[in-house]
């Protein structure tokens, strides 16, 4: 990829031995040149910190009456610091594509100048005010009903126009998402403008594979917030406006390969930052040979989930874990032991982390077999493993238990005690939600009628299908599937969210087999069948949710149901054995 021609920009001259500075034009040379210092070293007294990680920090300020976005790059890998070196410069990038996409007609932010020497690498735009993200318009209007949808309908439109007209040029971006995108909210007819263009580049012609793999990174941006009828119309809209050829099902399934690589690459990336040092994670080391990690931020806002709406600091925590045994203390105000079994100890209480108070679980596995100590030399300890899993299902938007905090404690490489601090989840487990409101008549707090108990028992049962294929198609196996270890999360006018807590029966597998997948499916099933308000169609329309895909036609769902019925027949004779071996043990002798 090449940068665009533009020999309409301004030589790169001195600026008073404040660097060599480059002016989009005369108007930003006489808005900007007394403020070079400045911009070169921004004071927090006069500008706002935006955003901080460790390749940018954006500030925003004024100069002159003039909203400005300043933008530092400080990439600091070697690659980045060897294209500096060359003259490669991510400020003087997104300068020139600015220009070139807005002599084409592509709204992007007004660059004014940018600096690129060995002093230092700036970039100063234009803000484009009044504005909000797209990605946060977006999930805004999710929640407005049908003028929320007509809204989102017109914005897809104007989306794919403005992605079509960019592709028209010849330019990739190479960092597509809503994040990236600002729409205007001061004009009826929906306004968007790109920005960040860092990262964008240019070829003469495009081919039918970069395109697909460019939209490919929108389309996993989007993908669970919207349907296939929503993607269907931003992209005849976008083939429109590009002039590409094809077929509208042929491109869909195109971008559908290049969506599933770019997914899997993106959950590989974040499930590596889950033990790292970040903005969201931190490891911890204690007293008495305690280490850790812990969560400072939630990059996904949970419904419900005051934790994650919390930023959290290293030294909060340090002082909430300084005493990992008073977690279990009697004396703690609304403690409940919530499970005291020979496989754990689980207790429910407030615990205070810095200046807030999160109401949480706290849980100690124990060991109960004695070769399971040499085993747990190799591997991370439970509560490791499920904060790691949690997280990796948080990320694939699965919603579970936040979990907060995972420690453990080893003496040598033998594990001697760990704990796991997850968020309570205030929502009645599965059999407790049916019997609840879909009993006649309900005994939830607000009365519903037939029809609604019908409509929301559906909903439930086929989003817990659902939610099954989608751990499925993540390749995570789940052994405990049981009643009590799911959640539902539910509010009157709101759709009903299935959680996931307790994730010790959850596992990573290589290969999803079919196998594999009955077995989830059995599992989930036999819970079903101990919910005595789910009927035989109840438990079909679970498995209809599971079975269906985008596209999919007809199912004939018989065989799978004939299947799941034999195979849940053997667990239920499975489980009635094994609590008659329970009960005789239990038996006192005579």
């Amino acid at each position: 990829m090449t940068n665009p021609a533009d020999n309409s920009t301004p030589a790169t001259r001195p600026a008073d031995g404040l660097g060599k500075i480059t002016f989009a034009d005369d108007q930003a040379r006489e808005l900007l040149q007394n403020s070079i210092a400045e911009l070169n070293d921004p004071q927090p007294g006069r500008w706002q910190l935006v955003k901080e990680n460790s390749s940018r920090t954006v500030y925003r300020g004024t100069i002159g009456r003039v909203d400005i976005f300043l933008k530092h790059f400080h990439n600091p890998s070697w690659s980045h610091r060897l294209g500096r070196r060359l003259g490669f410069s991510d400020a003087m990038r997104e300068m020139r594509f600015s220009k070139y996409l807005r002599a084409h007609h592509v709204r992007t932010v007004s660059a004014l100048a940018c600096r690129c020497d060995g002093g230092g690498e700036w970039l100063a735009t234009r803000a484009v005010a009044p504005s909000e993200s797209l990605d946060k318009w977006h999930e805004e209007q999710l929640g407005l009903g049908l003028a929320g949808q007509q809204r989102i309908r017109q914005c897809t439109l104007a989306l794919a126009r403005l992605i079509g007209r960019m592709h028209k040029v010849g330019v990739v971006h190479q960092d597509l998402h809503c994040g990236n995108i600002l729409l205007r909210t001061d004009t009826k007819k929906p306004t968007l403008v790109l920005m960040d263009l860092h990262r964008t580049g240019r070829r003469r012609r495009l081919s039918r594979r970069v395109r697909a793999a460019n939209l490919a990174q929108l389309f996993h941006d989007r993908m669970h917030l919207t349907t296939r009828t929503d993607r269907l119309r931003f992209l005849e809209r976008y083939l429109a406006e590009s002039g590409s050829g094809g077929t509208t099902r042929g491109w869909m399934l195109l971008i559908d390969i290049f969506a599933c690589r770019h997914t899997r690459k993106q959950y590989r990336q974040r499930d590596r930052r889950i033990f790292s040092r970040s903005r969201y994670f931190s490891p911890v080391k204690l007293p008495h040979r305690w280490r850790g990690h812990v969560v400072l931020a939630s990059k996904r806002h949970l419904g419900g989930s005051r934790a994650a709406e919390i930023t959290f600091t290293r030294a909060d925590w340090l002082a909430a874990l300084s005493s990992p045994e008073s977690l279990f203390d009697d004396d703690v105000p609304r403690r409940a032991v919530f499970k005291d079994s020979p496989s754990s100890t689980v207790v429910r209480r407030r615990l205070k982390i810095g200046q807030h108070e999160v109401d949480v679980f706290v849980k100690r596995p124990r060991c109960k077999k004695f070769w399971k100590v040499f085993i747990d030399i190799f591997r991370p300890s439970r509560p490791v493993r499920a904060f790691e899993l949690g997280h990796e299902l948080l990320t694939r938007h699965i919603a579970t238990a936040l979990p907060l905090a995972a420690i453990q404690r080893r003496v040598g490489p033998f594990l001697r005690d760990s704990i796991l601090i997850t968020e309570a989840v205030d929502s009645p487990h599965l059999r407790e939600f049916m019997d609840t409101w879909l009993s006649v008549p309900p005994r939830g707090d607000t009365p519903l009628s037939e029809p609604q108990q019908r409509k929301l028992a559906q909903e439930v049962l086929w989003q817990l299908g659902r939610m099954l294929q989608e751990l499925h198609d993540d390749n995570f196996a789940h052994r405990d599937l049981k009643a009590t270890n799911i959640r539902i999360r539910w509010s009157l006018g709101a759709r009903p969210e299935v959680v996931l807590v307790d994730l010790d029966g959850l596992s990573k597998v290589r290969m999803m087999t079919a196998q594999r997948r009955f077995k989830g499916l059995m599992r989930l099933n036999v819970s079903l069948l101990q919910c005595p308000l789910v009927n035989h169609a109840g438990r079909l329309r679970m498995l209809m949710g599971y079975l269906r895909r985008p596209g999919s036609g007809r199912i004939h769902f018989k065989p799978y149901w004939r299947m799941l019925e034999t195979w849940s027949a053997r667990k239920l004779v499975k489980q009635i054995r094994s609590r008659r071996r329970r009960q005789k043990a239990n038996r006192r002798p005579k």
